[in-house]
């Protein structure tokens, strides 16, 4: 009976119409819960299924501040009075009614949400870029026909954070819309979002999401996450790359030629041989014939002088002959 009289109480305290909510499997959505502004202090949560046996996914009484419960993901916003639940990875499976909740004491305050989660193959969910520094990103997201009418917009997920954050959407079909580094083209008749990210630095890294604002302005409006792009910015732009490179491999050749040199110029002034490159210069002066002629001149009065020395009575042995004779 008590737990009939608690759901008899909590029908009574219905927050008010079925908000409805259409997401894409493989993407997000981040769904808008208002309170009453007493009700600030109170714990808030997200829960599936029936009223009679809703099944918390997540529930916090952290305040400003996002709170993570596998792919879900809680802010309550005091300020505004308003706290958002963001769901990730969606899957068909996911489908079906959820009660946004503030929790309080036999009475709890909640408005009833319906999921529809669907298959679209038209296309692609996930895209992974890698940038040099310096460089410019370029991408198209395709996005699926009930969200041609709707702004477009380019968020960056924070660091343990699930907020993903941007400051500007495009509104209009074939404009364009830019934000410092970063531009926005919607052509809706190809159903096309064109985001770009110029002179792209190291802290642009990171996870971002093309995504659409369903009726964002009213109360039960929510956003649609359709595309991932992991960015991936290089430490060095190619230019620099290709620079550095050529002077390396020109450095290289410059020291091997060094060392070919020294080591020819070592090999030539070593003393007591003739290195084969004198040899091969002289080659034809060894074979001229009038050379050949005078080295054999000089090699037999070298001979005879030779014989001389070695031979020192030949003379003396003259002179005495020379006198008896006479």
């Amino acid at each position: 009976m008590k737990i009939l009289l608690i759901f008899t109480l909590c029908l009574i305290s219905d927050g008010g119409a079925t908000e409805n909510v259409t997401g894409y499997s493989g993407g997000g959505v981040l769904i808008k819960c208002k309170y009453y502004t007493k009700y600030r202090e109170n714990q808030k949560y997200f829960c599936k299924g029936p009223w009679t046996s809703c099944s918390y996914q997540i529930k916090t009484g952290a305040k400003n501040e996002w709170i993570n419960s596998g792919r879900f993901s809680l802010f309550d916003d005091t300020k505004s009075a308003e706290f958002s639940v963001m769901i990730r990875e969606l899957t068909v499976e996911d489908a079906g009614a959820y009660y946004c909740g503030v929790d309080k004491y036999w009475m709890d305050i909640y408005t009833r949400v319906e999921l529809k989660v669907k298959e679209d193959l038209s296309y692609v969910k996930s895209i992974s870029k890698t940038v040099h520094v310096g460089g410019d990103l370029n991408i198209s997201c395709k996005y699926p026909e009930s969200l041609r009418s709707d702004p477009k917009f380019l968020c960056k997920t924070r660091l343990q954070r699930a907020a993903c954050s941007y400051k500007e959407s495009v509104k209009e079909s074939r404009k364009d819309v830019n934000e410092g580094k970063f531009s926005l083209y919607d052509d809706r008749e190809t159903q096309m979002l064109t985001v770009s990210i110029r002179n792209v630095t190291e802290q642009d890294s990171g996870e971002y999401w093309c995504g659409a604002e369903a009726a964002w302005k009213s109360d039960h409006g929510y956003r649609v996450y359709f595309t991932q792009i992991n960015l991936t910015v290089s430490g060095f732009p190619a230019s620099t790359v290709i620079t550095v490179s050529v002077i390396l491999l020109l450095l290289l050749i410059g020291i091997i030629f060094l060392i070919v040199i020294l080591h020819k110029r070592r090999r030539t002034q070593s003393p007591g041989t003739m290195t084969p490159t004198y040899r091969e210069a002289n080659g034809d002066y060894e074979k001229d014939p009038n050379v050949l002629h005078f080295q054999s001149k000089q090699m037999t009065n070298q001979s005879d002088s030779v014989y001389q020395s070695l031979n020192p009575n030949t003379n003396q042995s003259d002179s005495v002959y020379q006198s008896l004779k006479c």
